[in-house]
Formats: structure tokens, C-alpha cells, sequence
């Protein structure tokens, strides 16, 4: 009951923000007022204070088209490809097993929001936001063992697709002209299928999942450089 209560509360607190920011007193328009028109780049302050990618994408962009209003997207690309040899020797006999493992990965996630900011004061801005998410990657298996002079071939392949939105709250601070800091929370609601193929020189096999849910998002702590 407290979760679904949370829930509620901050779904309710974003709606109220997004589409009621009029009735908001605005006290300081100067930070606000410069960034119209302004591109910015942004990190995330992780442990230690290392700078990592911020909202786990390995680009984090915003562009400000007024002084109140901006759109941020974050991309994110993955590709690997990997070739594993194994030698495995019996030690009671002369016998030598080998396999040999080739894994592909590709995937790809893209994630955008409206962010509209509401009140400031001393340089502290409230900002909320809310904007979709997709993510398609793709893992592909192929390994050949050799044991005992016969050969087994095993090939698997996963493909993931997920979709969804976020909506964040959060406070900005401008401790220089072209620089803040900035720390944000909200909610994710997300679709997420995937589906396995698996076979053999005797088996076939396929699997499909797929499942619905909301997730409260972990607090982002970042810092961005407007240009």
C-alpha cells in the first residue's frame, strides 16, 4: 500500500507541474533567461566523484528552445564480438576435447523527454519531464564441441525489445554561468519482450517472454555544461 501510495503522489505531482505551471511564482528569470537556444552535455556523478554516462546512455544531450523548455535525448550503442577456444586434455588418457565459442551482440537504446522548468530561486531551479524509450538488442551463439571425435553444434539467439516512458522531477543549480549541478528521481513504466531459439543436431526449441512493469527510477546526480 505505501508503494502504491508513492506512486500515486509523485504521478500526481508531474501532472500537476507539466500542465498547471502558470498558477507557479517565478522569483529569478536571469540563469533561465540565458539558455534559450543553448545546447548542453551531460554526466553523471557516480561514486567517488567520477564522471560516468548519465542515465546509462553513452550520450547525453539537451537543447534549451526557450528559456523554460527543453528536450533531451540519450543514445546508447552496444556491439561486440567475441571468438573463444577451449582445449580440455583427460589426464588419465590422451583424449583432447575442444569447443569453440563465436558470441555477436548488437543492441541500440534511444531515450527522449520534454523537460519543463517551474520555479527558481538563488540559482535553484524545479524542473519535471516526461518522454518516451526504446531499446532493440540482439545476441546471437554459436559453439562447436569436439569430444571423443564426434561433433555437436549449438546455436542460441536472444532478441530484446523493450519500450516504454519515464517521468522525472528533479533541481537544477547553476554554480556557474555555464555549468550545474542537477538531481533527479521519477518513475519508468515499461513493455519488455524477448525471444529464444535454441538448437542442436537432435533439438529445437523457442521461447517467448514478455512483461509489463513500473519501477521507481534511482536518483540521478549529474552535472551539465552548457555551450
Amino acid at each position: 500500500m505505501p508503494i502504491k501510495t508513492n506512486l500515486i503522489g509523485i504521478i500526481s505531482l508531474q501532472i500537476f507541474f507539466l500542465f498547471f505551471t502558470n498558477t507557479i511564482l517565478c522569483q529569478d528569470y536571469s540563469y533561465l533567461d540565458s539558455l534559450n537556444g543553448k545546447f548542453a552535455l551531460q554526466f553523471q556523478i557516480s561514486d567517488n566523484f567520477n564522471l560516468t554516462n548519465f542515465q546509462g546512455t553513452t550520450f547525453s544531450g539537451k537543447y534549451h528552445f526557450s528559456s523554460r523548455d527543453a528536450v533531451r535525448l540519450g543514445v546508447s550503442i552496444e556491439f561486440s564480438d567475441a571468438d573463444i577456444e577451449t582445449n580440455i586434455t583427460r589426464l588419465d588418457t590422451s583424449d583432447i576435447n575442444k569447443s569453440e565459442d563465436n558470441t555477436n551482440r548488437f543492441g541500440f537504446m534511444v531515450n527522449s523527454q520534454y523537460i519543463r522548468y517551474f520555479t527558481v530561486n538563488n540559482n535553484i531551479a524545479l524542473f519535471g519531464g516526461v518522454g518516451p524509450f526504446i531499446s532493440i538488442s540482439n545476441q546471437t551463439s554459436d559453439r562447436t564441441i569436439n569430444e571423443n571425435e564426434t561433433e555437436l553444434k549449438l546455436k542460441s539467439e536472444r532478441d530484446i525489445f523493450s519500450f516504454g516512458a519515464d517521468m522525472i522531477l528533479g533541481v537544477e543549480w547553476w554554480f556557474y554561468k555555464q555549468m550545474s549541478l542537477s538531481a533527479e528521481y521519477g518513475i519508468t513504466f515499461s513493455y519488455w519482450s524477448a525471444k529464444d531459439n535454441f538448437s542442436d543436431d537432435n533439438t529445437k526449441a523457442e521461447s517467448n517472454i514478455s512483461s509489463f512493469s513500473v519501477n521507481g527510477k534511482h536518483v540521478n546526480f549529474g552535472i551539465t555544461v552548457y555551450f
